[in-house]
Parts: C-alpha cells; structure tokens; sequence
C-alpha cells in the first residue's frame, strides 16, 4: 500500500515538473519598475538633481528568463555617465548593456522614460544638526518630560555643491512607537536622500517618557533686585506659590530653592498701579501652571 502511495506522489511530482517545464518555455510579456542607479561617477562627484524614483521595464522572454530575472538579486536599472561632469543626457535604451540582469533570450520592448536629464556637480560637506521625525503615542498621563535626545546631535553631510549649501538640518527617518511610558533609547538611520552620505549614518534617540503630573511649590521668596543701598522694598506679600506641570521624576526635586522669583526695583519706581508681577525662572522642563498671588503691593522706603 505504501508503495503505491509512493509511485503516485512521484508520478503527481514528475507530471508537475514536466508542465512546469513547457509552460516556462512559452514566451511571456512582463513589466518592472526598477529604481535607477547612476553608475561611473567621476571621484569626488554625484548626482544633483532629482531623477525619477523608479524606471518602467517591458519585456519579452520566455518563462526561465523571467524567472531567472525575478529571483535575481540585482534589481536595479544601471545608467553610467561615463565618467562625465556638468549635464549628461542619457539615453536608457542604450543603458541596458550596463544592466546584469540583461541576457540573450531577453527583449526589452519599451522603456519610460527613454532618456533622463543628469547632473554631475561636485562633492561638497557641511556639518548639519540633526532633527528626528517623530510619530509618537503615550499611555493616558505620559508624555515627554525633558526635550529629545540625540547622539550624536550633528552628522557630517556630504552632498551636491548646489544643494548643500542651503540645508541647515538633516532628517532621521520616521521614528514610530505607541503606548509609550517609560524612557527608551533606539538607533535610528538618518534619512536616505539620492547623492547625499552622512557620517555617522545612524544617531541613538533618547526619549525621556514620563508620567506627568502637577505640583504646588509654597512659600517661594520673591528678591528685589538692582535696588540702591538707601532704598528698602517691602513686597506684601514676599512670598508667593507656583503650580507647575512636568515630569513625576523631575518635579519630586523641585523645591522652592530652585525656583528664582524676583522683581526689578526701577520697574517698582516706574510703575503707577499699585502692584506688580514677580518674574520668575524655572528649571530646565517646567512648565508653570500658575502664580498666587499673581501681582504684589510694595512699601518703598527711603533712607
């Protein structure tokens, strides 16, 4: 019984190979889009300016060719300026020899577009802050609680002359991540723009995630600064609180010493209403909800 069954699954198998076989060798229409590359640049040169994305490829072959095409690891279509600077009008039809996934038995029927428009300029290099594109989602009550991170901040850029020149920044690629609630750092690669290296090619980004919550700090003492020696400020009252919004781990060390709360003495003289608003300064990722009291009365007295 075994034996039949055997006899049977290579009879099925030998059927298969055989059809598969003939149908491969039919001939077959197919078409590719395939990224361009530009080849044999001259050192110290790139491409500066946009080309289209991709490349459309129709061909004629039979099916172990279009197979043999598919599986293939290069899927790029070649263009060489040959060595070339300035503007290079390529024809892509006469491109294809510089192609490895071209062979006998393949026909190229159409190409779009038939020619392309290159610019070959110069190497330039400019150090760029670097400035990560960010999709982010946190659990309800979590945010950032202090600015991102990066590491290195900068990368060296090298590009075209022409466009370099003008960039100020460049891009990670989008960074993506939901249900944040705690702080992680990831690596992540720099954006990949065409004739454009970066050195490093990746940054660390450290997001600091947070639970965010509210805090009173009381009894904060407001100064009176640039004040002459024979004047006396009394402020009514002297002290005042801040609510302020930040990070569950930074806002548990904020103390009414590291909260600078002040008033000028020639905005006091200066002043006709009666009362004035203390300035203050915060630490590094606070934010102030609010003041009490807001405004002070003052007693100015002379000696």
């Amino acid at each position: 019984m075994n034996k039949k069954i055997y006899i049977i699954i290579i009879s099925v198998l030998f059927s298969v190979t055989v059809w598969v076989s003939i149908a491969l060798s039919d001939e077959y229409y197919s078409i590719y889009k395939l990224p361009i590359e530009v080849i044999d640049l001259p050192f110290g040169y790139t491409v500066g300016n946009d080309l289209p994305q991709t490349i459309t490829v129709r061909l004629k072959a039979d099916g172990w060719k279009l197979m043999s095409f598919e599986l293939g690891s290069s899927k790029y279509f070649y263009v060489s300026v040959k060595g070339d600077s300035g503007v290079v009008s390529a024809n892509l039809l006469a491109n294809v020899e510089n192609n490895p996934w071209f062979a006998d038995g393949i026909n190229i029927l159409d190409i779009n577009p038939k020619n392309i428009r290159i610019i070959v300029e110069p190497l330039a290099e400019k150090k760029l802050k670097v400035v990560p594109q960010l999709n982010l989602d946190f659990k309800d009550g979590y945010n950032l609680a202090t600015k991102v991170s990066l590491e290195p901040d900068s990368v060296l850029v090298k590009g075209p002359s022409s466009l370099i020149k003008s960039m100020n920044e460049f891009k990670t690629k989008e960074i993506t991540l939901k249900n944040l609630d705690q702080k992680i750092t990831l690596t992540s690669e720099l954006e990949s723009l065409r004739g454009f290296e970066t050195i490093p090619k990746n940054v660390e980004v450290t997001l600091d995630v947070q639970r965010i919550v509210e805090n009173t700090v009381a009894g904060i003492p407001v100064n009176v600064i640039n004040k002459p020696a024979n004047v006396e400020i009394v402020l009514i009252p002297n002290t005042i609180d801040c609510t302020i919004r930040g990070g569950v781990n930074i806002l548990g060390k904020v103390t009414a010493e590291n909260i600078i709360a002040s008033v000028d003495y020639y905005k006091v003289i200066s002043d006709t209403l009666g009362f004035i608003k203390p300035k203050l300064q915060l630490p590094a990722d606070i934010t102030l909800l609010s003041v009490k009291p807001d405004k002070l009365k003052y007693v100015i007295k002379k000696y």
